[in-house]
């Protein structure tokens, strides 16, 4: 079943910056508007774009964006129950600069506890 993920610091949802698409793509906070570039899957420990089957990684350490599945460690990510989104290599999700602005980029970062870096999963069968 799919699922949005929503900022929990701006009330914003993650998804694939504009009409990108392919591998490379970054990923941003936006308004909801329930598309598919704003549907994700968990599948095996990655978190994969239902509109393209491309999966969350990192690039230079900080940058997320959307890439093929290659098994990295980049590639693997867990939510925990203090509602941050950890990647195997030791960082978060994170709305760069805490910014409360639509098009903001997600980035990931060294947790450090605000709410930028906290994110709630909903149902794509839910309202928002």
């Amino acid at each position: 079943m799919g699922f949005y993920i929503q900022s929990l610091h701006n009330k914003l949802y993650m998804q694939i910056n504009g009409s990108e698409e392919g591998a490379g793509s970054s990923v941003i906070v936006d308004n909801f508007h329930g598309k598919k570039n704003q549907q994700w899957k968990y599948v095996n420990g990655k978190i994969v774009s239902k509109v393209s089957g491309f999966v969350l990684d990192l690039e230079d350490d900080d940058k997320v964006i959307l890439a093929e599945l290659k098994g990295d460690a980049s590639q693997n990510w867990v939510f925990d129950d203090d509602l941050t989104v950890a990647n195997n290599i030791g960082v978060v999700l994170d709305v760069r600069g805490g910014s409360k602005t639509p098009g903001a980029e997600i980035i990931a970062f060294k947790k450090h506890g605000g709410l930028n870096q906290q994110f709630r999963v909903v149902p794509v069968n839910k309202t928002n």
